[in-house]
């Protein structure tokens, strides 16, 4: 019997055909190695040169430290040399968290630093606490005393992982004068962690006061410690300039202590002053209440009423004081004299609506020289017909309403004016605005527009500053600068002796001064509440500019809500003589002789 075996079911032989013969094992072999090998290469290669220097880069910074270095902040000088605000020596105080925790230190630190600086030992620990961190700021303008104790902690060896680092803190030797000029200090989303000024000239100069912050690199070893034998590179501060203001401290405190008689004796629920010296654009005193003390406002709960500076950041209607806007246009314009007169009933119809007098009396055949006396609202009606609405806002425009001062301080307010054309205008407007209603202004647009009735007819830039002085010693100093001319000087000087005649005029004038003559003019505004006027509502005001002979100073008195008396001739104006009788005093005004 024949077997048939087929080739593929001999065992033998299967098992023969299923190893390759040794050459072409050695070739994979070969192959293998070879791919290995250049996949090694290539690993290599990435990371011996192509990562290297992104390796160095990395490892550079993770040992190499900076330390800003912060500048000294410059002094702020009154117009005589007198401090307003100045930095002082400090300490900032800080951590290395990993070395901290590396000797398991956390609490025992946060309990003694926290003792040291009053701060809570709780949140301490957590700020100090976290091992990923190689630096952590702890508390900066630390005083020297409490800066010295916690040195003396530290070479005790009980603060291991704490730091300090000189710093500066900013002090105001005057506490709150002039709190709303100078402004303050405070941190802000993007300083950093570094106070900056955040009002007042301090915001306004705070990079020239700032300066530039210098820079220390150093290399530091895993927990933030600098290697003394390692790279070491200083970049020192540019210290700040100092800045020279035009505000008088004696002026200043004067302006402040007369406001707050005021407002006591008055009830009043806020007010302001300010002085300027006409020729200049200078000002001299800024006082607001109610106030703050710029040094202490990190104790403050919240930014409240205190903290706006009404001078310059509230508008107001200005009331009976725009009416030496009014009549300014109407002599300059040729549409009125002083001896012009006019029919004052105590009741008028203008342009489709109905306009009273303050007072609600008529006041038959009078000249504009009684319109002043009598702070007729009917013959300021008059004035702006016979100007013509283009033309009155155009001297509006001229004295500065409806657009900024340009005073070198921070958030400053522009006011509201319509014009004809504008949307919301009408014409009833034009007679509402010649008395100075349906028009806002802020305390300063009104004091820099009767200035230029003051020193001629020429519209001034405010100014609080006098010079910057850089560290090097080298003095900037500002020139007045005249805007434009607004009214001619003969329109300045007519309107001056209009307002010295209605002033003598008027019975039992609290704004008179003894010895001296001066030019002013009341306004009592009533305030709209709830989109009506209450007429026991008001801001009661005088400004008034003198002595007439060289008009040095100009003085704006607005008190707000006063209660027991509601008129500015009785609130405002008595104010206005007890501060230029002390200023004249301090400035050793000469007085006038009697027949002057």
């Amino acid at each position: 019997m024949r077997r048939s075996i087929a080739f593929g079911s001999d065992p033998a032989r299967r098992d023969a055909a299923a190893l390759p013969d040794p050459s072409r094992r050695l070739a994979l072999l070969l192959v293998g190695a070879a791919t290995a090998s250049v996949a090694l290469g290539l690993r290599l290669y990435d990371w011996h040169v192509r990562q290297a220097v992104e390796l160095v880069r990395q490892g550079s910074a993770a040992l190499l430290g900076r330390t800003e270095i912060t500048p000294r902040r410059g002094t702020i000088y009154d117009r005589t040399g007198d401090v307003l605000a100045l930095t002082r020596r400090a300490y900032a105080v800080g951590a290395r968290p990993a070395e901290i925790v590396e000797a398991q230190a956390v609490f025992s630190v946060a309990n003694r630093l926290g003792g040291l600086l009053g701060l809570s030992p709780a949140l301490l620990a957590q700020r100090i606490g976290d091992p990923k961190q190689t630096y952590a700021k702890v508390l900066g303008h630390v005083n020297p005393k409490v800066g010295d104790a916690v040195a003396a902690a530290i070479k005790a060896g009980e603060l291991p992982g704490i730091e300090l680092a000189p710093d500066h803190t900013r002090l105001y030797p005057n506490q709150g004068l002039a709190a709303h000029a100078l402004g303050f200090m405070a941190e802000s989303p993007e300083s950093n962690g570094l106070s900056v000024g955040r009002a007042g000239v301090e915001a306004y100069y705070d990079r020239d006061l700032g300066g530039k912050s210098g820079l220390v690199r150093s290399d530091r070893d895993r927990h933030g410690r600098r290697i003394p034998v390692g790279r070491y590179e200083l970049v020192p501060p540019k210290h700040g300039s100092h800045l020279v203001l035009s505000i008088d401290r004696t002026i200043q405190h004067i302006a402040e202590q007369e406001l707050d008689f005021a407002i006591n004796r008055f009830s009043a629920e806020k007010g302001n002053v300010i002085l300027t010296n006409p020729f200049s654009g200078e000002i001299l005193a800024m006082a607001n209440r109610p106030t703050y003390v710029p040094g202490l406002v990190a104790t403050y709960p919240n930014v409240g009423p205190e903290f706006e500076n009404r001078v310059t950041h509230h508008d107001y209607e200005p009331g009976s004081t725009f009416k030496l806007i009014t009549m300014a246009a109407g002599l300059d314009a040729g549409a009125i004299t002083p001896e012009t007169t006019h029919n004052l009933p105590g009741e008028y119809e203008a342009y489709g609506q109905e306009f009273r007098n303050w007072d609600g009396v008529t006041y038959p055949n009078q000249n504009m020289v009684d319109v002043l006396l009598h702070s007729s609202n009917i013959g300021a009606i008059f004035v702006a017909d016979r100007v013509g609405a283009n033309r009155f806002y155009d001297y509006v425009a001229k004295f500065g309403f409806g657009a900024l001062t340009g005073v070198d301080l921070t958030g400053e307010l522009s006011g509201i004016v319509r014009r004809r054309g504008d949307r919301g205008w009408f014409l009833p407007d034009l007679a509402a605005n010649s008395f100075g209603q349906g028009i806002s202004c802020t305390p300063l647009q009104l004091a820099m527009a009767v200035g230029a009735i003051a020193n001629g007819g020429l519209m001034l830039r405010p100014r609080m500053a006098r010079a910057i002085i850089d560290p090097d010693g080298r003095r900037t100093t500002f020139e007045p600068e005249t805007v434009r001319r607004v009214i001619s000087g003969a329109t300045a000087a007519t309107l001056t002796r209009m307002m010295t005649l209605a002033e003598a005029g008027a019975d039992d004038n609290l704004a008179l001064l003894p010895g001296y003559r001066t030019a002013g003019k009341t306004d009592t505004a009533e305030i709209p509440l709830g989109g009506k006027f209450q007429p026991d509502v008001t801001n009661a005001s005088y400004v008034g500019f003198g002595p007439l002979e060289l008009p040095t100073v100009l003085c704006l008195v607005t008190i707000e809500k006063p209660q027991v008396a509601i008129f500015g001739s009785q609130v405002a104006s008595p104010t206005f003589r007890r501060i230029m009788e002390r200023v004249f005093g301090y400035l050793k005004t000469p007085a006038q002789k009697p027949d002057a």
